[in-house]
């Protein structure tokens, strides 16, 4: 018997940024170390130099990130699945998808039903959000999700400080 190969069909096609960027400002920066020094004071006495080192370590990781701006990426949904760079992603790995904003940006989130990535996250730079929908909801469900525990706690600091 043949098996019948089923050729790899572009629905739609675009470039966009591979994450969201914004450059901080020197005042950004000079509070954060200034927050960082003081909780690293605070956890000094208490001995907990790995928490101190893990601290530092995540603010030079957020500083990379927020000085380099991120390159273009190309992504591709086909009737086979979505396409992000070189990473290819089948329908049937795929759970549910929706929409968000985040500094001006449409970004499309994807939930995945795989161990990692459990979330692919890809910007939409100029595509029409309403296009990409209707394309997606043929594969996968439209379903919006409300923010989890994570994300109300990051809120509330970011509101806080």
């Amino acid at each position: 018997m043949i098996s019948m190969v089923e050729k790899i069909k572009t629905l739609l096609s675009w470039e966009a940024p591979e994450r969201v960027f914004k450059k901080r400002n020197k005042e950004f920066w000079t509070t954060i170390l200034s927050v960082a020094l003081l909780v690293s004071i605070i956890l000094f006495f208490a001995k907990e130099y790995f928490l101190i080192a893990a601290i530092f370590a995540l603010i030079f990781l957020f500083y990379v990130l927020s000085t380099n701006p991120p390159q273009m990426m190309k992504y591709k949904i086909t009737n086979q699945g979505i396409f992000w760079g070189k990473a290819k992603y089948e329908w049937g790995t795929l759970w549910r998808f929706w929409f968000q904003e985040k500094e001006g940006q449409v970004i499309l989130n994807i939930d995945t039903r795989l161990a990692f990535p459990k979330r692919l996250i890809l910007l939409l730079g100029n595509q029409n959000k309403k296009k990409v929908r209707q394309i997606l909801e043929d594969f996968i469900p439209y379903e919006k999700v409300g923010p989890d525990f994570i994300e109300k706690s990051t809120r509330w600091l970011a509101k806080t400080f």
